[in-house]
């Protein structure tokens, strides 16, 4: 069986009519095999705290990853943010879709502090910029469900004893919706969204690659 890759995007929250990582998971479903022996898996999930984690744990068991890329939007930039740490807190004002807010809780009462990213983001850096997409590193995911996802999904990969690598990249939202907004951004159209993501899977691929050759060597 060829590598397996897992990617999610999340639904709209708040007053975000369109949450740009759901047109971009739907867009690499539509993929025609542009990754010969990958495959590739996408998960849509709820702007929710606790529906979040079972959507995201059941998409984990059924496609069983070597690697998992997430997104999610970030109102305020205009770059590919590539996060290298998920923090164990959620801490927002703003209520997830099912009403909750959380100020202050432990995302996993027991949980360490926080875990690094474990893809190569160095390597997906340089080939974003190579590329010539905008990209910089964050090192706050924030505190809401991009950071909570990020963390929990971290922690069960540990809890379950799995060698599956994570990351999460934060997306600018669409051109139009800064438009609208009259913020002083210019976004970032869905077909450089794409093609982002597809820089960021094949390093993915390659890397796995290396690691599969080195431990047959």
């Amino acid at each position: 069986m060829g590598a397996r890759i897992l990617l999610t995007g999340f639904k709209p929250f708040g007053e975000l009519a369109i949450n740009p990582t759901e047109p971009l998971m739907e867009a690499i479903a539509a993929w025609e095999n542009p990754f010969p022996g990958v495959v590739l898996h996408t998960a849509v999930l709820d702007v929710d705290y606790v529906r979040a984690e079972r959507q995201f744990r059941e998409a984990l068991l059924r496609a069983r990853p070597d690697a998992i890329l997430s997104f999610g939007v970030s109102g305020g930039t205009d770059e590919l943010c590539l996060e290298r740490i998920a923090v164990n807190v959620d801490d927002a004002s703003l209520p997830d879709s099912g009403g909750q807010t959380r100020a202050g809780s432990r995302i996993v009462a027991q949980g360490p502090v926080g875990y690094w990213a474990t893809l190569d983001l160095e390597s997906i850096h340089a080939a974003l910029v190579e590329a010539g997409l905008p990209v910089r590193y964050s090192n706050h995911a924030g505190a809401y469900l991009c950071n909570h996802l990020f963390y929990y999904g971290l922690h069960l990969i540990a809890s379950l004893g799995l060698e599956t690598r994570m990351g999460f990249v934060h997306v600018p939202p669409l051109p139009e919706q800064v438009r609208e907004g009259g913020r002083a951004q210019v976004g970032m159209g869905l077909e450089r969204l794409v093609a982002a993501a597809r820089v960021c899977v094949s390093v993915m691929v390659r890397d796995m690659a290396g690691a599969e050759s080195r431990s047959g060597s």
